[in-house]
């Protein structure tokens, strides 16, 4: 009697009332509307699906990778142990022949890629060379003469004595640029 009312019906729909009117802008309408997300169409898979599809094909590729590389890296290994036991086997002359062979093994660049390192070395030291000789060819500094030098000592002299004060230094610093331009009318002189 009451005991088919009291289970719910599968079928049945729930509607809530709200008292109050809800509205929702014409943006959210749009937006959602627009979504590839919304459609439960099962023939389209949704960004989620996508995304999951992706990172598991891209998990697979790696593993992929990674079983490649441990092989390569077995294979090595084990060429590597037959040099040396074989190198042990035929005594010492042969073992350093053998075993000179093993950093050619484990080296994975090409002879191509180690003479193109070579040429970049040797063109590197050349410009090193060239760069010290245009140091080399530049002129060194003369010393200054002793007017010059002693007018910069007064200027320096005078600015530790006046640190709170440099603008009383005028005269000091008159006096060196005087000797400044004795100097370099000098050098346009003897340069003439």
């Amino acid at each position: 009697m009451g005991a088919g009312q009291s289970k719910p019906d599968e079928s049945t729909k729930h509607v809530f009332a709200s008292d109050t009117p809800i509205q929702f802008s014409q943006e959210l309408i749009d937006s959602l509307q627009a979504s590839s997300e919304v459609r439960p169409d099962p023939a389209q898979p949704t960004n989620s699906t996508r995304a999951k599809t992706l990172e598991l094909h891209i998990a697979q590729r790696v593993a992929e990778e990674l079983e490649k590389v441990r092989k390569h890296e077995s294979s090595i290994f084990e060429e590597t142990r037959k040099k040396i036991a074989e190198a042990e086997e035929h005594g010492s002359s042969a073992s350093s022949d053998s075993l000179l062979q093993i950093p050619d093994l484990l080296s994975s660049e090409s002879g191509e890629e180690k003479q193109r390192k070579a040429q970049s070395s040797q063109k590197v030291q050349q410009e090193i060379e060239k760069l010290k000789q245009t140091l080399g060819q530049r002129k060194v500094l003369k010393e200054l003469s002793k007017e010059v030098e002693s007018a910069r000592q007064d200027v320096v002299n005078c600015l530790r004595l006046n640190d709170r004060k440099p603008l009383d230094c005028w005269k000091e610093v008159e006096a060196f640029k005087r000797e400044v331009r004795k100097m370099e009318e000098d050098y346009v002189q003897s340069v003439l």
